[in-house]
């Protein structure tokens, strides 16, 4: 991590989940259409047929590349962010945060509404944890939505 690197807020973080979203959703739509097409270039090669065999190959070579290139494209978008994937299946994210105690690493899955899990740093692997601030956040926006009426 470079010292320039930005480490979000809970709320912060949450900001960023329609956009997490919006990325996640597109690498998954792009690794099933690749996955897809590698099946069907597979079995054209194992097809032999001559009848525009050679045309179909590099029609599917170029749009996997296009997908690849995507990819990389959405991988930046993260890493831009200061994300980085943990896995691709189930897609998980990790953003670099902050709280009051500290340094955390937050932990978000495509389909989740808001962050809600997180590590701490140098824990990335394990298994993700439910962050006891969101708890306390949750009841804060309870209390002051009591507060208001």
């Amino acid at each position: 991590m470079t010292a320039t690197q930005v480490r979000y807020t809970l709320q912060e973080a949450d900001a960023l989940v329609p956009l997490l979203g919006a990325i996640a959703e597109e690498i998954q739509e792009r690794r099933a259409e690749q996955r897809e097409l590698a099946r069907l270039r597979d079995e054209l090669k194992a097809a032999r047929t001559p009848e525009g065999l050679q045309t179909s190959l590099v029609e599917i070579d170029a749009r996997l590349h296009e997908l690849a290139m995507g990819l990389r494209e959405a991988l930046l978008e993260l890493e831009t962010l200061g994300g980085s994937i943990l896995r691709l299946n189930p897609l998980t994210v990790h953003l670099p945060g902050r709280t009051r105690s500290g340094e955390i690493v937050f932990c978000w899955q495509a389909g989740e509404q808001r962050v809600g899990h997180g590590h701490l740093p140098g824990q990335e692997d394990e298994p993700r944890r439910p962050l006891r601030v969101r708890d306390a956040a949750d009841r804060d926006d309870d209390t002051s939505g009591r507060r208001a009426s």
